[in-house]
């Protein structure tokens, strides 16, 4: 497989900041962000984008992983980049995820 391809799949990690940063929009009314212009350009409710954004970025950190499983260390290098890259967004105060998980853990 080419070296390259990761790159495509690697950019469309970036959307992850997205998704993590809905609940935060909607609760601040914000339509100006990339969920509200794929739903507006696409004729699909928040929901519907919000979904099939993360189907794309799932996706991508899938074919990310079957193009680096033959070379291991690019493969163990992605999958620290990637925890890390979670944990460190899923932390920071801005995307309220101490508010989502206290509204998910009341139903």
């Amino acid at each position: 497989m080419h070296q390259l391809c990761h790159i495509k799949p690697l950019t469309d990690l970036l959307f992850f900041s997205d998704i993590l940063s809905y609940y935060k929009e909607e609760i601040e009314g914000d339509t100006t962000n990339y969920l509200s212009l794929v739903a507006a350009s696409r004729a699909l409710t928040k929901q519907d984008a919000l979904h099939a954004i993360i189907e794309k970025t799932v996706q991508a950190h899938h074919n990310i992983l079957e193009c680096l499983r033959p070379h291991t260390e690019a493969f163990d290098a992605y999958i620290n980049f990637f925890v890390g890259y979670v944990k460190f967004h899923a932390s920071l105060k801005r995307y309220k995820m101490d508010e989502i998980m206290a509204e998910m853990s009341s139903f």
